[in-house]
């Protein structure tokens, strides 16, 4: 089987994506998310945990369930590297002035409004939403890429009443 030029190369970027992501450690192990209370939280399989360099973003989607708690926690395997920046949005339908759909970006949070590395939230409704990070190094190397990680945690939202 003969490939074409562009088959080849988005095939060989693939694999590099997918090779640079599978060689972090797991994102539950290198960040330690920090619960006030002794609720259990169950890590999501939506996680993801991969290699950046400074300046370097990383777009994720996440499926986010109706009636579950979410704790999203972003982080590095080393924090004395640097830092990472955030924002969970999700793609909206608007209508413009011409009366014409078109789809716009509506930020949920981010790191710049969140007091910590860690944002909870609960859905009603089904959602795919999209999780943008960011690595700024501290390193005078910029070129060194550094594990960053995106842990996404769940539970069961507590009914109460009827």
């Amino acid at each position: 089987m003969m490939l074409k030029g562009t088959k080849v190369i988005g095939l060989i970027v693939a694999l590099t994506i997918s090779n640079v992501w599978a060689q972090c450690p797991a994102p539950e192990k290198m960040v330690k998310a920090s619960s006030k209370s002794k609720e259990t939280w169950g890590v999501n399989s939506q996680s993801k945990a991969g290699a950046l360099i400074t300046g370097q973003s990383y777009e994720m989607s996440f499926i986010a369930q109706p009636d579950y708690d979410y704790r999203i926690t972003t982080g590095t395997a080393n924090a004395d590297k640097g830092e990472v920046s955030f924002e969970v949005y999700e793609m909206i339908s608007e209508k413009d002035d011409k009366g014409q759909y078109k789809k716009v970006k509506k930020v949920l949070i981010s790191s710049a409004d969140a007091e910590s590395k860690t944002v909870e939230f609960t859905t009603d409704k089904g959602r795919k939403l999209m999780i943008s990070v960011t690595f700024e190094g501290s390193d005078e190397d910029n070129k060194k890429p550094e594990c960053v990680a995106v842990l996404i945690e769940d539970k069961k939202t507590t009914k109460i009443g009827y």
